[in-house]
């Protein structure tokens, strides 16, 4: 009975939450959730879903504590599939191997790195630090998250690829999903309904190329660059900083998925990339590409700079008023990628803005603008968007979720709101158990268009048993 209550208050903060944030009252709402274990068995039809956390600073210790609490109460102590991701700094190597050992290698494992700052599930904000970027690259305090799924009616399959070990990324990303579908049971021919991503940072848009090789454009890549200041990814075996870590789901069950940022698109500035070097912008319309982002801005870089030697002040300001592309699918839908502009020099001497994304000449790109509270409102309607996408009945419990969240946007939130996103999700999730890391990079589905690497943005997904194919 007093979990039952426990569910019901937490239910209700949630809802309180979510009306009070879209109403623009967010900050006037100081909710911070008890970060202990509850109790839950979730499952349907066959399929058994946990999820578990801890923040102790062993990797070994930490693990156990994971997995103990995504397996509580589960008559199957060695699942089908499980995703972990562990903020950034902490020991993967051991991780995996403590993971493998639990699980009697048995299990398909797919993860890597979060944002050095903190992982998150339905169980609540596993925070590590504070900090983020090169201030956070040795600070002791981590943390580990994980979700553990069991069915007879969803398959996965796992596959990896360290980029060293072949002439192009393109070629061991096509490896990779090739390892993972053969790893499910299924030929190249059956698609899944859903791929899972986490590649290299500075190498996504070569990832998703290769991958899709062999799945082609329409089938859905959802998935996060690693997080930093330090980056790895799982293989089955081993822990690559420059490889791709990658799972394919196959399921009659319905999936829903969204791939989008929260920001205002209405402003007027535009103009065409004529000169790039690398991932970064050189020029735009013929003219040093800071100079015209800076004008666009009213001038407030070049104010900013002046004011302070923190150049992550700058970067923060400038997450709120990131560069995009337009794409627009044969039915006329217009889709927005987002890139996280910031100057290459610090010193603003050399005029390019750098990117993580790779922006070629004649693209043309747009400036938009965002803030804190319409950024959280939109993770936190995630899941509603995942299940209008899949035309998922609003009511519906999803089995599981997955999501991946840009750094840079809980950059934007501030410290003392970001443990509110887990019950806003969860309100719009129906209390489905769910996983989301924080990444430095997003890869996910524009449909009618194909797949796409882009910054400060989100990407969620749902599966569900109601309503099957």
């Amino acid at each position: 009975m007093a979990a039952k209550k426990l569910v019901i208050m937490l239910a209700v903060f949630a809802g309180i939450s979510f009306f009070l944030f879209s109403q623009g009252y967010g900050e006037e709402l100081k909710l911070v959730p008890k970060k202990r274990p509850i109790s839950v068995i979730d499952s349907a039809l066959g399929t058994t879903v946990g999820t578990g956390w801890s923040t102790k600073e062993n990797p070994q210790e930490a693990v156990k504590e994971a997995v103990e609490m995504a397996l509580e109460g589960k008559q199957d102590k060695v699942p089908d599939f499980a995703i972990i991701f562990a903020s950034s700094g902490s020991d993967m190597e051991a991780i995996l191997s403590k993971a493998k050992e639990l699980f009697k290698n048995k299990t398909k494992i797919y993860g890597g790195t979060s944002d050095s700052r903190a992982v998150m599930t339905n169980r609540g904000f596993a925070k590590a630090t504070d900090r983020a970027y090169e201030y956070a690259k040795m600070e002791g305090k981590r943390s580990l998250a994980i979700m553990t799924v069991t069915s007879k009616d969803i398959v996965f399959g796992v596959g990896s690829a360290n980029f060293a070990d072949y002439p192009s990324v393109q070629e061991g990303s096509k490896v990779a999903i090739l390892n993972a579908i053969k790893s499910a049971g299924k030929s190249p021919k059956e698609l899944p309904q859903a791929i899972l991503v986490t590649p290299a940072r500075g190498l996504e848009e070569e990832a998703i190329e290769g991958i899709e090789r062999v799945v082609g454009s329409h089938t859905p890549i959802l998935g996060g660059t690693p997080g930093g200041p330090t980056f790895s990814v799982f293989g089955e075996n081993k822990v690559y900083e420059k490889g791709i870590s990658l799972a394919v789901i196959y399921t009659k069950f319905s999936a829903g998925y969204i791939f989008e940022g929260g920001f205002d698109v209405k402003d007027p500035n535009t103009g065409i990339v004529t000169k790039v070097d690398r991932q970064a912008i050189v020029e735009i319309d013929g003219k040093p590409a800071l100079d015209v982002y800076d004008a666009w801005l009213g001038g407030e870089i070049g104010k900013l700079c002046k004011e302070t030697i923190r150049f992550d002040l700058v970067r923060g300001l400038l997450t709120l008023h990131p560069l995009y592309r337009k794409y627009t699918s044969p039915n006329g839908k217009v889709y927005s990628l987002f890139s996280h502009p910031w100057p290459r020099d610090k010193t603003l001497v050399e005029k390019s803005v750098s990117t993580s994304t790779k922006i070629k000449v004649g693209e043309r790109i747009y400036l938009s603008h965002g803030t804190w509270e319409t950024l959280m409102n939109r993770v936190g309607n995630l899941p509603k968007m995942a299940k209008m996408q899949g035309k998922i009945d609003m009511n519906a419990k999803p089995i599981f979720g997955i999501g991946y969240i840009c750094a840079g946007v809980l950059g934007t939130i501030p410290e003392t709101e970001r443990e509110k996103m887990p019950f806003l999700i969860n309100y719009s999730n129906n209390n489905a158990p769910f996983i989301a890391p924080f990444t430095w990079g997003e890869q996910g589905h524009f449909p009618g268009i194909g797949n796409k690497h882009g910054n400060l943005l989100t990407s969620f997904l749902v599966i569900t048993d109601k309503g099957q194919r």
